[in-house]
């Protein structure tokens, strides 16, 4: 029977544990400084305060007229850009709402080309504009075919070939630090 043989560590082996061992250390540290704050869970992070409410309008009426004019047609207004609120408000101004705005935005068309090939477009227009999107499809004989988005300079948009035959653009911004009610009052009806 053959013993072991010990040898001294390599410069390359000690080398190669030593770079381990810090990663490791490095990569340990920050999760049990978080756990000590109590905060590992709850990532900092505010959804109404990312941008002001001018822009958010601004940058929701842009996205869906540059994807009506990309699709051409006769569009129309049908709704906004109006008032919102972020999701978890509940407009009231209270300290224990988390306040917040959004602008809504939709338009809509009759069809007239071909619903698929005017999905890619739309799909290659919002990706170039940091959206993520998805496709989607209704049941049913005669369905609606779509595509949602959100990312980017929108909190979500859908844009929809019914099956009676229009187009929808559906739009909502990011959320914006304002008061509801304030700009609600403050602000013209379109």
């Amino acid at each position: 029977m053959t013993r072991p043989v010990n040898r001294p560590l390599t410069r390359r082996t000690s080398g190669v544990r030593l770079l381990g061992t810090a990663a490791l250390l490095l990569a340990v540290v920050p999760v049990l400084g978080g756990c000590a704050k109590g905060d590992l869970m709850e990532p900092e992070h505010d959804p109404h305060r990312t941008v002001a409410p001018d822009a958010a309008k601004r940058s929701i009426v842009d996205v869906v007229d540059e994807t009506a004019t990309t699709v051409e047609g006769d569009w129309k207004v049908v709704s906004g850009p109006r008032l919102g609120l972020c999701p978890g408000s509940n407009g009231s101004g209270d300290a224990d709402d988390e306040g917040g705005i959004t602008w809504v935005y939709m338009r809509e068309r009759e069809a007239a080309g071909d619903p698929r090939d005017d999905l890619r477009t739309v799909g290659k227009l919002w990706r170039g504009l940091g959206i993520t999107t998805e496709r989607f499809r209704s049941g049913g004989d005669d369905p609606d075919l779509g595509l949602r988005g959100h990312g980017g300079p929108v909190s979500s948009i859908v844009f929809t070939a019914t099956s009676r035959g229009s187009y929808t653009i559906d739009g909502e911004s990011q959320c914006a630090d304002a008061d509801h009610g304030d700009l609600a009052t403050s602000t013209p009806a379109p």
